[in-house]
């Protein structure tokens, strides 16, 4: 596996920086595959979010859903994805926005038919206003299409759609759940319940769990578009390393990041940035950035550059001043420790679940080793240790996944332990007060010596049938490169 994508690597990394994530016959096999899993007697249907609004005349920063993007590297709003596989034939239909002069003058093009065509692949291109025809059309099994794709469904992509659906048997694929948009309903969600309403014979089927196990291993072409993302984010690490001496706050420090981003090509960030001084580490998501950095103090930077849709996720902790102190350096490479025996377990068949627990015992010896905890056990060890090793990593940060799963060849995802020694929150612990009072004592003193240190560590991880490739290797990892770095001595 090694050997065979080393030189596709260096071929698709040389892409430039605003390429597609793919072109548009990998589209199109995804669908044909989507939909060989659904059945031919079947109809599938996605939908773009909404365009949220901020406040007043101003408009959040639109999102493509991502399964939408995955089947068709569509980003603009009011798009929709219809898939009627058939029993011969097939039938593919997104219906888009129109061109409107207008609108334009204030937001831009929209792309044309032509240009939606060209980067999904898909034929039939339809403005979106003729999406209500279209499935009352469907419903009512006649005919629908215009004067260059006027085909019945009985002929194209669905047929006896009528009979199939006046006998129970007519499915209609969609995201059933609410996973995407917080708890507000999303557009898809309120034509399930409307479709639900109106056509109670109707059969429905979440798509998700089909397109999650699809999107689980990642193609050349999208490890590819990850690896971009992880350079910018890489380079982003590096520059908030040499910054931090001489910024005063941590939205300083977040600033240099997110130009970083964009200096190299990314959209945008992919998830907020976490930019946290001292004690602010020892906050899992602290994403407040806004407090003044101490002097001597580490620093950690949790951030993500976004590419085509896909997000990196490395996070680097850091001296303030350059030089890690004893207690610094003692906390930092346990951390390290851990995380370097764990990514060498992540091999085709190994379960992150498991890997996770391997995390907390190597910690547990270190911690022991402190003086942090008295026994090493799984319940002492998780009061510094809360969440979990790691997640899969792809269009979102938090990738779909089946943790039933085991890792597999062209997963991408996470290994990120961490030790945050949060003091009072320990002595307030019931594991803590559980034991006895020698023991407290003992936990006291290191709690004393490393109090505030937080300390988390995040690569992002290529699994292969060979040995695990570190994508983000190139941010500096060890005492020895972060501290070299740092002076100045590298470059």
């Amino acid at each position: 596996m090694r050997a065979l994508l080393s030189p596709l690597f260096a071929l698709l990394l040389a892409l430039p920086a605003f390429a597609a994530a793919t072109d548009a016959d990998e589209y199109a096999a995804r669908r044909a595959e989507l939909m060989r899993r659904i059945g031919p007697d079947a109809m599938l249907i996605l939908r773009s979010p909404a365009a949220q609004v901020r406040n007043g005349d101003v408009d959040w920063p639109f999102r493509q859903e991502d399964s939408l993007l995955y089947l068709t590297g569509l980003d603009n709003p009011d798009t929709t994805l219809v898939l009627v596989p058939g029993e011969d034939t097939h039938r593919e239909i997104v219906f888009t926005l129109d061109s409107d002069p207008a609108a334009e003058l204030w937001t831009g093009r929209i792309p044309s038919v032509e240009e939606v065509s060209k980067r999904s692949g898909v034929t039939e291109v339809v403005s979106e206003t003729r999406f209500e025809d279209f499935i009352r059309a469907a419903m009512e099994g006649r005919a629908w299409g215009d004067s260059k794709s006027y085909r019945s469904f009985a002929t194209a992509g669905l047929p006896n759609w009528q009979q199939k659906l006046r006998g129970g048997k007519a499915v209609v694929w969609m995201i059933l759940e609410n996973r995407h948009f917080g708890d507000d309903a999303s557009a898809e969600q309120r034509l399930v319940e409307r479709l639900r309403r109106s056509y109670p014979e109707l059969q429905f089927r979440d798509a998700f769990p089909l397109l999650t196990d699809m999107r689980m291993v990642k193609s050349p072409s999208e490890i590819a578009t990850v690896q971009r993302a992880i350079d910018a984010t890489v380079a982003a690490q590096k520059a908030a390393m040499r910054r931090v001496k001489s910024a005063t706050h941590e939205y300083q420090v977040q600033a240099t990041i997110e130009y970083t981003f964009r200096d190299q090509g990314a959209c945008c960030w992919g998830f907020p940035s976490i930019v946290a001084a001292g004690r602010n580490a020892t906050t899992l998501h602290y994403v407040t950035n806004n407090d003044p950095i101490p002097a001597g103090v580490l620093m950690l930077t949790d951030i993500g550059a976004e590419v085509a849709g896909y997000t990196a996720d490395v996070t680097r902790t850091y001296p303030q001043n350059g030089r890690f102190s004893p207690e610094q350096r003692a906390i930092y490479e346990a951390v390290l420790r851990a995380q370097d025996a764990t990514i060498a377990m992540m091999k085709p068949g190994a379960h992150m679940r498991d890997l996770h627990e391997a995390t907390i015992r190597i910690l547990g010896e270190d911690l022991l080793r402190l003086g942090l905890v008295s026994r090493n056990e799984r319940d002492q060890v998780r009061m510094y240790f809360p969440h979990g090793l790691g997640h899969d990593l792809g269009l979102r940060v938090h990738d779909v996944n089946d943790r039933t799963h085991p890792l597999a060849a062209g997963r991408i995802v996470t290994s990120e332990p961490g030790i945050y020694v949060r003091a009072a929150d320990v002595r307030a612990n019931p594991v803590y007060l559980a034991l006895p009072e020698p023991e407290r004592a003992g936990i006291d003193a290191a709690l004393t010596r490393y109090a505030d240190i937080g300390v988390r560590i995040e690569d992002d991880i290529l699994v292969t049938t060979d040995t695990p490739t570190n994508l983000s290797a190139g941010a500096p990892r060890t005492v020895a490169d972060i501290e070299a770095w740092m002076a100045g001595d590298t470059h």
